[in-house]
């Protein structure tokens, strides 16, 4: 009957079917109990449950993580956080297509701010641990200070990774459009003594691609591949947006692909359009280490989970 009814809310008002589903989960009425899905996989010489998890862009100050995680899944992105509180941009902000299994949001990384979300901290990882989630952290700076500023205040907690967001509009606009800066950037962040992932952007040039994926060879850093597609959308209050879910899964996979050929050695997340769980199977075969849902999350909730793992376990009996 509950997931009947989230299917529903879809085809509401976006910013409606947005506001809802996390009232519900942060009330405790989903209070959704996954079972124990085991396929444990080794990232950074930590292992994890299973390699199935929730991208960034969910839970962006932290408040739905420890009912998610009830979900079972493997690893949990919070975020992305910035340093200082923000709105967002004005609603509307997302635009769904049921039919596409996709959506455009541009949400303008609404945040509480990294002074609040640090003062929850040590309560939501006592709970995550509990529930035997990898988590991950993903920040995104407006500068180098910025990020600096918020890894720093990271250290001590125990927190098993964190991902530099890096493509989302921040600095300047991009931090891909100013290589320089970015190098900087990337120099700087080695110093931070836990894992970090760096989020690529969908939509540059190859020769950006192949520059920074040997950058993050070299430092030790994972890869997050990859955030929205940047695309013009005139229901959305600023003209534009960043298109996710189904249509771009071809272009994600073809790029992991492409990391992995270039000899990059280091750990990856998946992360785009995955809705069925042979595009699970698919990504790990083809070179992702874990993989992330966002919009298969935002149409159908943490019930989404028990699905990708059963079909998971389906496609995998069915290849041997």
């Amino acid at each position: 009957m509950l997931t009947q009814v989230i299917k529903l809310i879809n085809y509401l008002p976006p910013e409606f079917t947005y506001e809802t589903s996390h009232a519900l989960i942060r009330s405790g009425i989903v209070n959704y109990r996954g079972y124990e899905f085991e396929m444990p996989v080794e990232v950074n010489g930590k292992s994890i449950k299973n390699p199935i998890g929730l991208g960034a862009g969910i839970d962006k100050d932290g408040f739905l993580a420890p009912w998610i995680a009830r979900a079972g899944i493997g690893f949990i992105t919070i975020g992305s956080i910035t340093l200082k509180p923000r709105p967002g941009n004005p609603k509307p902000r997302i635009v769904k297509y049921p039919g596409l299994k996709a959506m455009v949001n541009a949400m303008g990384l609404p945040s509480r701010g990294f002074t609040d979300f640090v003062s929850r901290l040590p309560g939501i990882l006592s709970k995550l641990r509990r529930l035997g989630a990898y988590v991950i952290i993903s920040l995104a700076g407006f500068s180098i200070g910025e990020f600096m500023y918020m890894l720093n205040g990271l250290r001590g907690y125990d927190v098993d990774a964190v991902e530099l967001n890096i493509s989302s509009p921040t600095y300047r606009g991009s931090w891909v459009t100013d290589r320089e800066y970015l190098g900087e950037l990337l120099r700087s962040v080695e110093a931070f003594p836990g894992v970090l992932f760096v989020k690529l952007p969908l939509g540059v040039d190859i020769e950006f691609y192949r520059w920074v994926v040997n950058v993050a060879e070299k430092r030790g850093f994972g890869l997050t591949i990859a955030n929205t597609l940047p695309i013009k959308e005139p229901g959305i209050s600023v003209g534009y947006g960043g298109l996710s879910g189904y249509p771009i899964y071809p272009i994600v996979k073809s790029l992991i692909v492409k990391v992995r050929r270039w000899g990059f050695r280091n750990p990856i997340i998946g992360l785009g359009g995955v809705f069925h769980g042979r595009q699970v199977v698919d990504l790990l075969r083809n070179g992702a280490d874990m993989v992330g849902v966002v919009t298969a999350f935002a149409y159908e909730g943490p019930f989404v989970f028990n699905r990708l793992f059963k079909e998971v376990l389906m496609g995998l009996s069915e290849r041997l």
